[in-house]
């Protein structure tokens, strides 16, 4: 039997695609906003009247017709901020975001990459005083949260992190220490996940309802949208094909395998190849060895070749078995994204059994987009007012776009 959807879930059904359109053509007019959406204007206008008691929108100026009434514009209240934090073995990145993905103020922590509980502390500690500093820097903003993306898979229930082979978050509760020093609504969720948040609302690609994302960092983790709804299988992990068997004579994993997905494609797996190449170099660092590619450095660009070449086979697996639509690639390797798309592309025609491949596209500074993505989850929540994550529709997003 088909369920029926009642009057008030219909409502926020409008009010989500009024916030989206608002979103991606303010300053806009309600007559427009009736025409982009489709909606009748007895509907836009009772919305937004809502939504600018809720001080999520604001009018703005009036606009000018050859006859008639003045239209007024209405914008998102971007007085609205978040806290994004990217957490990750050894470092972290904090900014705070408005509500169109601005970036207003940056900062960045080093610290122990130790596995030890007592050192993990320590650096959470650290990073809570810098959070709650730059929480006490929006005097005039309308501050809703701490959205954090963490290098773990976590429990959405109890808010603990399940499993961090790379770092050592599940051996203490982040969120609790959050919610110590700053309190408030504070959202965790795995990096590759809270890219897609990312995606749901600052993206391009809001309509895609099959849609995966690769996070690259020290690791290598993925999120996946599946018919239009965040996949999380059982307990949680569903997207750990980072530890998928890739090589059985290939080195140890941090989750204690060996031969992991991750342990060939990730920034690790490329210096690794960098150190064969070259046994005495000095590098320490992904970064160190981007920066010496980018000068044309020979081994340096073999070295990341051969990682994105591990990546390709992966990718390949997952195309064959869940046909995402896109597949945004996260991570600081991008900044190479014109040598390593061509190796990508290769590998998927080559591999396809079908006349298409999934678009794949880079998303940039992988820092950047796991901030957004971690202060698009505290916006989902508050704004959407609900956790679970939809895609909208094709159809809805073409309508959206005019």
């Amino acid at each position: 039997m088909r369920g029926v959807a009642s009057s008030e879930t219909a409502r926020e059904i409008n009010r989500d695609i009024l916030l989206y359109t608002i979103h991606h053509h303010q300053p806009v007019s309600r007559a427009d906003l009736a025409r982009l959406t489709g909606l009748q204007a007895s509907t836009v206008s009772s919305i937004i009247g809502q939504l600018i008691e809720e001080g999520w929108v604001l009018p703005g100026t009036l606009g000018r017709l050859p006859r008639g009434r003045r239209p007024t514009f209405v914008t998102l209240n971007d007085k609205h901020v978040m806290l994004g934090i990217d957490l990750r073995p050894g470092k972290a990145s904090l900014a705070l975001v408005d509500i169109n993905g601005n970036l207003l103020n940056r900062e960045s922590l080093t610290f122990s990459s130790s596995n030890q509980p007592s050192d993990a502390k320590k650096a959470v500690q650290q990073l809570c005083k810098t959070a709650r500093s730059m929480r006490s820097s929006c005097r005039g903003k309308l501050f809703d949260g701490v959205g954090v993306s963490v290098s773990g898979r976590v429990d959405q229930g109890t808010h603990r992190v399940l499993f961090s082979p790379n770092a050592p978050w599940a051996q203490i509760d982040v969120y609790e220490q959050f919610q110590k020093v700053i309190g408030g609504t504070i959202e965790m969720d795995n990096a590759a996940n809270t890219c897609i948040f990312a995606e749901r609302w600052f993206g391009e690609f809001r309509g895609a309802t099959n849609l995966m994302t690769i996070s690259i960092s020290e690791g290598l983790g993925t999120g996946l949208v599946v018919d239009g709804h965040l996949l999380r299988g059982g307990g949680g992990i569903a997207g750990e094909f980072g530890h998928m068997p890739f090589d059985e004579s290939g080195p140890p994993c941090g989750c204690g395998n060996v031969g992991c997905w991750e342990t060939q494609a990730s920034n690790r797996a490329a210096l690794r190849y960098y150190h064969e190449l070259v046994p005495e170099n000095t590098l320490s660092s992904f970064q160190q060895l981007l920066d010496l590619a980018e000068t044309g450095d020979p081994r340096a660009l073999q070295a990341i070749e051969r990682m994105t070449a591990a990546l390709a086979r992966g990718m390949a697996i997952l195309v064959a078995g869940l046909a995402p639509e896109v597949i945004s690639i996260v991570g600081e390797c991008t900044a190479m994204w014109p040598r390593m798309w061509p190796i990508i592309e290769s590998h998927l025609i080559a591999k396809s059994f079908t006349a298409r491949i999934p678009r794949v596209v880079a998303a940039g500074d992988g820092d950047v987009a796991r901030i957004r993505g971690a202060a698009a989850m505290v916006l989902h929540k508050k704004l959407f007012r609900r956790r679970d994550l939809e895609f909208l529709p094709n159809s809805v997003a073409s309508q959206m776009d005019g």
